[in-house]
């Protein structure tokens, strides 16, 4: 499966399940140091309005390597006597693998704050969003007992804060990334193996799927989360604002990014 294939597969995949792309929102590169192509896509889904003003969005890319296209534009066995020459015993390979990352992400509008959470209210929402992506996206192949195959993951949450000279830190977006593994069917000489190999729909079906659920739960998560900052009280001393979510008036003098109190 070449480059091409495997990215009109995958798109075909994410629409599929919902996951449209708009041809604005497609990025191909090709690296001219080392030529790894470079695919991403933006998926913004409609977020409930109790999610406003939180724009939820997903990054979804994969890179493609030289050794990629080198196993793809020729047979494994041509490939193998390329690279170690001719032997008597045939050399064992293993079937490959790409890595498909997904970032989440969900921003308030460029310019905007809001005040920090309560500790209480914001660690009680980030461990639930990460114990969320941590069951969608993290899965390992067990063989005997042992490990042999990481098959998707997650990093940490990242918090995106803007600092003001009088040193309050207010919150201007969160983020989470992760990543799902897809088995790409080797290019065999030999009929039967060719055949036996099998094809990267299925999948490719399975991590579209699972991206999907993924997406949702964050969406679902951010609305969660403004509404608890909308209803939270203020922090002592601050003056309350009605609604919470409110952009700074155009004829404040200090000539900083809006606030959203």
């Amino acid at each position: 499966m070449r480059y091409a294939e495997f990215r009109d597969r995958f798109e075909d995949a994410l629409q599929e399940v919902g996951l449209f792309i708009h041809d604005a929102h497609r990025v191909e590169t090709i690296d001219l140091a080392d030529n790894a192509r470079r695919w991403k896509v933006y998926i913004i889904r409609a977020a409930p309005r109790s999610a406003e003003p939180f724009q939820a969005s997903a990054e979804i890319g994969f890179d493609w390597t030289p050794v990629d296209a080198a196993r793809a534009y020729t047979c494994e066995e041509d490939l193998l006597m390329q690279l170690m020459g001719r032997r008597r015993r045939p050399t064992r390979t293993e079937r490959r693998w790409k890595r498909v990352d997904l970032s989440l992400r969900a921003n308030l509008p460029y310019g905007s704050t809001t005040s920090m959470p309560e500790p209480q209210v914001f660690g009680a929402w980030s461990a639930s969003i990460v114990e969320k992506v941590h069951a969608t996206l993290s899965e390992i192949e067990e063989r005997q007992g042992q490990i042999v195959a990481v098959l998707g993951g997650h990093g940490d949450l990242e918090v995106k804060a803007h600092c003001k000279p009088d040193g309050v830190v207010s919150l201007t977006g969160v983020a989470i990334s992760g990543f799902g593994m897809v088995r790409v069917p080797r290019v065999w000489d030999d009929p039967e193996r060719r055949e036996a190999e099998g094809g990267a729909h299925v999948e490719m079906g399975r991590l579209a799927r699972t991206f999907k659920i993924t997406l949702d739960e964050w969406t679902q998560s951010v609305s969660e989360l403004a509404t608890w900052i909308r209803h939270s009280p203020p922090p002592p001393g601050a003056k309350p604002i009605e609604p919470w979510f409110e952009d700074q008036s155009d004829d404040d003098d200090d000539g900083g990014p809006e606030t959203i109190q």
